[in-house]
């Protein structure tokens, strides 16, 4: 039986992210800067959207349906460790569920950095426009932050990709389907 998993909101945003983020680490690689700040820009009013939506979205996409008891994550850990499931969730699991926080915590880091960063070193942007103050030394912090959360978005990412595979091959479910479709096998 199939259920209708996650609504069109959800998956245009995660597929929009997956292309925007690609395409805003490799702009910034090849120094293409305009391009890399309209993505920025983009990624996010993505970020902003989809916290909204966790909290007035679809049964699925809303955060409350991610987040449990502390024993359920270390259940669910050792249930994917072990490979012995007792239990199956239909939208994310726990350790789904925490990497969606992570995922977002660490782009909303990288877009207000970058915020900070336009404004400080180029005088441009939103915190620039605003006359928002910002110090030498906290300057140089956001840019340090600004530089080294892509690399650490790279390891959750390949966290998660890795999770969905393991996902897949454990219940026997195709995530990446259900991610395009909406709907996945209940």
């Amino acid at each position: 039986m199939k259920e209708k998993v996650w609504d069109l909101f959800v998956r245009v945003f995660h597929w929009s992210l997956v292309l925007s983020f690609t395409a805003a680490y490799l702009t910034a690689e090849y120094g293409y800067d305009g391009a890399h700040e309209f993505l920025g820009y983009f990624i996010t009013v993505l970020v902003v959207a989809r916290i909204i939506w966790g909290f007035v979205g679809s049964k699925y996409a809303r955060f409350s349906s991610f987040i449990f008891p502390i024993p359920e994550y270390i259940e669910n850990f050792k249930a994917i460790v072990t490979n012995q499931h007792q239990k199956h969730y239909v939208g994310h699991n726990p350790l789904g569920g925490a990497m969606v926080f992570a995922l977002l915590t660490g782009l909303f880091v990288l877009v207000c950095s970058g915020l900070v960063l336009l404004g400080w070193s180029e005088y441009m942007g939103p915190v620039w426009a605003l006359g928002i103050p910002v110090s030498e030394s906290f300057g140089e912090f956001v840019q340090f932050v600004h530089y080294e959360v892509p690399e650490l978005m790279l390891v959750l990412i390949a966290a998660h990709i890795m999770g969905v595979f393991v996902a897949m091959k454990q219940h026997d479910e195709n995530l990446v389907r259900a991610m395009v479709t909406g709907y996945k096998e209940v």
